[in-house]
């Protein structure tokens, strides 16, 4: 679930405008302290800033770790403690042949996100860019189902018993059991819907109607990956 407290330092407030507080804030969950690694627990988390200059990353922490602020530093790198979420399961898909698609999605950094230039006069969220750029598309007639259509090489997916491994690289790596009938889907056709969002976070108590809800608002960015 989307943070929906947070200690803000003046400084952030004057360099980041309300609209882009808010849209962090609705890609940030939260989960553990960026900083000591432990649960950030009941009290509302510190909103950091990392300025590198082209990109700035937004984490959560204690207060009492690292308390809220606009701090420069040489490179934004992902923190040891990043949590993830994810699901394997199917996912129906209206093409009236071949049947739902085994889907895998996946949060793929709870305390943390990157902002950059919007081409604006701004900064903003930039996980549809970066996944854009990846080769993967929202929901709707931009998808390519059953093919993977970017340049880039795909993440690899090596299905192993009941568990799919997700290797992506820089971005991440994920696993997750699931289903017979996923299982069998993916084997069957040999590969998956591999989904992204920073919005929506694939907790067990979801299933496909949040999925389709999430992905047609456009928060959940997807592309067809074979199993190696």
């Amino acid at each position: 679930m989307a943070v929906t407290e947070l200690f803000i330092a003046d400084e952030i407030r004057t360099r980041l405008s309300e609209k882009t507080l808010a849209e962090a804030a609705a890609h940030l969950h939260k989960r553990d302290c960026q900083t000591c690694g432990k649960p950030l627990g009941a009290d509302a988390p510190a909103l950091t800033i990392d300025d590198n200059g082209p990109f700035l990353s937004a984490m959560l922490n204690h207060q009492s770790c690292r308390p809220s602020g606009w701090y420069h530093v040489r490179a934004v790198v992902a923190g040891a403690h990043l949590s993830w979420t994810s699901r394997f399961f199917t996912l129906p898909v209206d093409d009236g042949e071949r049947g739902p698609r085994a889907t895998f999605i996946v949060c793929p950094h709870l305390e943390a996100v990157t902002l950059d230039q919007d081409g604006g006069d701004g900064w903003a969220v930039n996980t549809e860019r970066h996944w854009r750029a990846r080769g993967f598309r929202p929901m709707g007639r931009e998808l390519v189902v059953d093919k993977w259509v970017a340049d880039q090489a795909p993440p690899r997916a090596r299905l192993t018993g009941s568990t799919i491994n997700i290797d992506a690289g820089l971005d991440g790596q994920w696993s997750s059991s699931a289903d017979l009938e996923t299982i069998k889907a993916c084997r069957k056709q040999n590969g998956l819907l591999l989904g992204v969002s920073t919005v929506f976070e694939p907790v067990s108590a979801t299933g496909p109607n949040d999925v389709l809800r999430y992905g047609a608002a456009g928060h959940i960015f997807l592309g067809w990956v074979p199993l190696t």
